[in-house]
């Protein structure tokens, strides 16, 4: 921290899923229509939200030997709904605009598929503003493993896990943050449970997308 409080940083990752993006009703929709299609029955909304932060694969996996049919019914399915079925929270654009003019680094660390994170990034044009995407094939292990921010702190080039935070909405996320060794933020606007993330202790709580830049100072490189 600086002597104004503020957290040193040289890199900020994001979660995209329910952080940068309300994907919910898309996530909601795909699952509904993939599990109806390959299995003939839909779980309950509850049941679906809890498998966000981790792989599609990890999830068919547990419910189907055909989660192959099923991955490929999601994707096929979802893809081409990705603008009309999603958006940006609030304050998002601006808070990027805001990072970047500092020098800040930006980053996305996802279990989504690469290809999916990209269409993602390209409908809403945020793919610039990036200079680290880490999507569900870049790591044999996933979040709550600490691989993939390490992964991406890697590529960034930054020596020190303490000089990267993570932004996300999940205990997941949250757990991967404290494993690799960074700071974490947890955004209010998280559709998951405020108190399983609340009780691990993140750094702070975003009230705001926009209130982000204030908290944040670009750390000094060494030597």
């Amino acid at each position: 921290m600086t002597s104004q409080g503020k957290l040193e940083v040289s890199a900020v990752l994001f979660d995209l899923d329910g952080t940068l993006m309300d994907t919910v009703p898309l996530i909601l929709a795909s699952h509904q229509y993939t599990f109806q299609k390959v299995l003939g029955w839909v779980p309950d909304d509850d049941e679906i939200l809890a498998t966000i932060g981790e792989p599609l694969l990890t999830t068919f996996q547990r419910y189907s030997e055909d989660w192959e049919v099923m991955l490929d019914e999601y994707v096929g399915w979802s893809v081409p709904k990705t603008a009309s079925h999603s958006r940006l929270f609030p304050g998002v654009l601006s808070t990027l605009q805001a990072l970047r003019a500092r020098g800040i680094q930006l980053g996305v660390v996802t279990a989504r598929r690469c290809d999916s994170l990209r269409i993602c990034l390209e409908a809403f044009d945020l793919t610039d503003f990036f200079q680290v995407l880490i999507c569900a094939e870049d790591t044999d292990r996933h979040k709550p493993h600490p691989a993939p921010l390490l992964l991406a702190m890697e590529r960034l080039g930054i020596p020190q896990a303490s000089q990267l935070l993570y932004v996300g909405d999940t205990v997941y996320d949250l757990e991967a943050a404290r494993g690799a060794g960074m700071p974490f933020a947890a955004v209010d606007w998280t559709a998951m449970d405020k108190d399983a993330i609340d009780l691990l202790g993140p750094d702070f709580w975003l009230d705001h997308m926009g209130d982000l830049p204030a908290r944040l100072s670009l750390a000094h490189k060494a030597g």
